[in-house]
Formats: C-alpha cells, structure tokens, sequence
C-alpha cells in the first residue's frame, strides 16, 4: 500500500519490536543450544598438532602470558617433516621425531622431565576449530586433552641416558556404530618410554650430551573407547585371577543350565515314555502312559501335535535365548540398581556384558537410545532391539512353554508362529552380519571381523534358518494332507 491509516500505523508501531524481540531471541537460543554431536570432528587420518607447556629451563615453573595463562608452544620441530610434531586421527603407525639439536636450555629441562621435577605436559584440542561462526557470538572455544610424555632415563654428571622410544596411546570418545574411516572426537591420551633401564647396545636408550640430536620414536595406537588397551583381544588385568572371566563364569553356568535343560526334557520325553508304553501302569503315570492311553497317530493319518525329535533342539535353542534376551540385551533397560552394584542380582550379567565389550567392541550391543548418535543411521538398531522385547522374547517364552510344561509337540498355528519368529531373528540376523562389513577398519581388523561373523552372528543365523526350514516342511505336510483328504472325499461323492 502507498499510503498507511493512522490504525495501521500504531499496528505495525508494537508489532515491529514484538518480531525484532522474537528474531533476537531465536538467535540466541539456536547459538546457546548447541549439542555436541553438532560440533566438528576429525576425519579419518586429520592431523592433530601436539602443543607443549612453556617452561623456564632455569627453575622448571611454566611460563605465563601477560593474561596470567600458561602459554602453549608448539613441540619441538622434527627434522623428518621440518613441522612440529602432530599426529593423525586413527593412523597407527611407527613415528619418527628427530629434534636436530639439544642446546643447553632443552637439555636442562630434560633434566627436569626425566627426574619428574616438572612433567613435560603437552595437550592436543579435542575437536578441530569450527568452520562456521555466528556473527556477534562468542567464537566456540576449543577444548583440550592432556597428553603429558612421561620421559625415562637415568641422570649422569656429564651427559644423561633417556629412553628413545615411547609409546602413545589415544583414544577417542565411544562411537556406537562405526563406519569405515569415520569421524569422531578426542578422549584422552598418554605416552610413556619403554625400557628405560636397559643401557645395552641395539636398545632404545641413548647417551645424550649438549649439542646431539634427540631422535624420538613413537609407536602410536588408537583405541575407539576409554576402554584400557587390550592384548590379544582381551583385558589381560580384568578378571578374577588367571585366566578365568566373568564371562567365562556366565558362559560355563549357561552351558551347563541348557544341557541340564536339554537332558531332561530328553529323558521325561523320549526316553522314559518308551520304558513306560505296554506296561499296564494306568492313567496315574505322570506322563500319562499307561495301558489306557490311546495312541493318536495310530488312528489318524496325520497327528494334531508333530513330535518330531527336532522339538529338542528347538527346546534347546529357545532355553538358550530366554537368558541371554533377559539379561544381556535387555540389561540395561532396567534399573542400574538391579546390576551395578556388586551386591546386585545381576551384577555377573553385567560383569558379563562390559567384559563381551572390552574384549571385542560390539558397535551393536552398545548401542542404547540414550547414547545414540544422530546422524550415525544406526536407528536401525533400536528397532530390532524393540522387536525383540515386543515379538522374540514372548515367542521363545511360549515355545519353552510348549515344548516343557504341555510336551505335546506343535500344532499348525505353533509351526506357523515359529517359522515367522525363525525368519524374522535370521533376517535380522543377517542384517547385522552384513553391516560388519562397513565397521571401520582402522578399528577392527578383519580377524575381528571374521570372528564377530563366525562366533557370534553366525549361529544365530544358521540356526533359525534351519528352524525356518523345518516349520515350513511342517506346514507343507499339513497342506498335503488336507489336500487328499478334500480329494478323498470328492472321490466318495462322486462314487
């Protein structure tokens, strides 16, 4: 409009700082409300600088800037890259960082790193500096890790021995699904000498005077968790003594508990059954053979209940699945009550857990909703996790129940009920073995893989297939024989 009323006017007059009051506001709470997965992260094999506390070669304090902060400088140049030194995200490799020369400064201050006087603290910044600022915000301030080397070495009159080579292990905060070469975010990290008593020749320990170059070597390993480093795939310290896991405890009682299982439905359903047939004992047995009781595939061309000796191992499978559903995947939807504590009912399944996941680092057992990361497409884990509370966990309860308490085999709707939950945990299943195939390999090596795959999901898709197999030859019997007996009774008529 070319010209404005005198109501519209006084309109716009409190309507114009009601929108200048909303816009600042929303700018606000989109800068305040920043999370976390929203914040950069480095990307498979981005350089991270290593920045070293300055300190005064004379009494060892550190040195301040004229804010009263402790100012940071770059490591010492190496003469390989004639760059300081920095390391790369998830790049595990042998290093070299040779500084040139050791003047007297430097060489005073090693004397206070190795007799621990004074810590030669470094940090490395967690996240790599944002691209992106907004205008009139605060900048983003970076966060840091402490890195401190712990230098070993014995101290002489005129020179000193210091162990040359060290170890720096890294390890970046927990990812619950991981991709190949992913991203992710700084944890901690620590390095330490090796051997730094041993003078002989041919060792990493070397004879060092003013004015000879200092050749460091850094044996650099990255772990995807704060987890401690594992050897061999297993927390060698933690346990309870030996050899002997908490797992190995839960795994052993789980054994025996289905062989128990398994043995005695045996017994009571195969084996004693037979012994009791043809003796005249009544209907007072507890599994009701006797004289009395009629046989129904001896008049039926087909019985109601199928007892086939598969049920067994169906048994077995389900009396194996109800723990492990109950009190593996499930455990932490339940109170931390129930299982943090030592004193808790189900502290040796979380024993149990935490050491399957210091051991291997399953992406996929990890995962929970609390800790997911959006972006990441692991949503996919949630759903069969609710699918297995909502449809596995009842079926295999029901099948245990079946096959224990009534012992009269399968009817067509069981078989029916069974082959959808076998197809469903195969698929399933396969679905979580083919997306091993995308973990990060700077995480998992292919003997990790190839373990996961073999060990762990293998069975649980080789089994339900076979089951799936089975239900639905079940099926198609039953189909057959409707089938005649229609054809039979078509025949009758037209007779």
């Amino acid at each position: 409009m070319l010209f404005s009323t005198p109501k519209s006017r006084s309109r716009r007059q409190w309507l114009l700082p009601l929108v200048a009051i909303t816009t600042s506001l929303a700018t606000h709470v989109a800068a305040a409300e920043i999370a976390p997965h929203e914040l950069p992260s480095y990307h498979y094999g981005a350089p991270i600088r290593v920045e070293c506390m300055n300190r005064s070669s004379e009494t060892g304090e550190h040195i301040e800037t004229p804010a009263h902060e402790i100012q940071w400088i770059p490591f010492p140049m190496c003469e390989e890259t004639k760059a300081p030194l920095e390391f790369n995200y998830g790049i595990e490799t042998e290093q070299n960082c040779t500084i040139p020369m050791i003047d007297d400064p430097f060489f005073h201050l090693l004397e206070f790193y190795i007799h621990s006087d004074a810590p030669l603290a470094c940090r490395l910044p967690a996240r790599p500096p944002p691209q992106v600022e907004i205008v009139g915000e605060k900048p983003h301030v970076t966060e840091y890790v402490p890195l401190v080397f712990a230098l070993a070495g014995t101290l002489q009159l005129s020179h000193m021995h210091i162990s040359t080579h060290m170890n720096v292990l890294l390890h970046s905060t927990p990812k619950h699904h991981l991709h190949k070469k992913d991203s992710g975010v700084l944890d901690s990290a620590t390095a330490y000498s090796t051997s730094p008593l041993t003078h002989m020749e041919g060792s990493s320990t070397r004879r060092l005077v003013i004015g000879d170059p200092l050749p460091l070597q850094f044996s650099v390993r990255w772990f995807p968790t704060p987890e401690l480093p594992r050897v061999e795939g297993k927390v060698e310290w933690q346990g309870m003594g030996g050899h002997i896991y908490a797992s190995t405890v839960f795994y052993a009682l789980l054994s025996f508990g289905a062989g128990v299982c398994v043995s005695s439905v045996w017994f009571f359903g195969s084996v004693l059954p037979q012994r009791l047939k043809g003796r005249s004992l009544g209907g007072a047995t507890p599994l009701g053979y006797g004289g009395g009781v009629k046989d129904v595939r001896s008049t039926n061309k087909m019985a109601v209940y199928n007892e086939s000796r598969l049920n067994y191992v169906w048994l077995a499978w389900f009396a194996l699945s109800i723990p492990i559903i109950l009190f593996i995947d499930a455990l932490h939807f339940y109170p931390s009550s129930w299982y943090s504590s030592p004193s808790a009912p189900l502290h040796i399944f979380h024993l149990a857990r935490q050491d399957y996941i210091a051991q291997y680092n399953d992406p996929i057992v990890q995962w929970s909703p609390s800790t997911s990361v959006p972006g990441s497409h692991d949503s996919w884990i949630g759903l069969f996790l609710y699918l297995e509370f909502g449809f596995t966990l009842p079926v295999v309860l029901y099948g245990f129940f079946l096959l224990t308490v009534k012992r009269k085999g399968t009817t067509g709707r069981d078989e029916l009920l069974f082959l959808v939950y076998a197809l469903e945990t195969a698929l399933t299943t396969l679905v979580c073995i083919y997306d091993v195939g995308y973990w990060d390999p700077a995480v998992y090596s292919e003997e990790a893989k190839r373990t996961m795959v073999l060990q762990f999901f293998g069975p649980w898709f080789l089994v339900p297939s076979i089951m799936a197999v089975d239900m639905a030859r079940r099926i198609l019997g039953r189909i057959k024989v409707a089938d005649e007996s229609v054809e039979e009774r078509q025949r009758r008529k037209g007779q």
